[in-house]
């Protein structure tokens, strides 16, 4: 759970300081809740990024796929055999 902090904690969490007022952090959700609740932070709503249209096939398969473009334009085939051109 993000949280803001509405107030100034001493000490630290994890060997690091507590963020200051209006600083955000991270915490297991019944931490958070239990801050929130004492008036110590407020929740913070988290937005996830939105998807974009790209292509998220891995890059080893752009690239053969790219490859199997270039041969086909040259008239080649990418499939295993002998190398033969292809009629068109």
């Amino acid at each position: 759970m993000r949280v803001r902090m509405k107030v100034s904690v001493s000490g630290t969490r994890g060997g690091q300081l507590w963020p200051g007022i209006g600083e955000e952090i991270d915490l297991p959700d019944g931490e958070g809740a239990d801050l929130c609740a004492a008036g110590l932070a407020e929740p913070v709503a988290v937005t996830k990024p939105a998807e974009t249209a790209v292509d998220k096939a891995p890059a080893e398969e752009r690239a053969d796929d790219d490859s199997e473009k270039q041969a086909s334009d040259k008239g080649l085939s990418t499939e295993s055999g002998p190398a033969r051109r292809r009629r068109q």
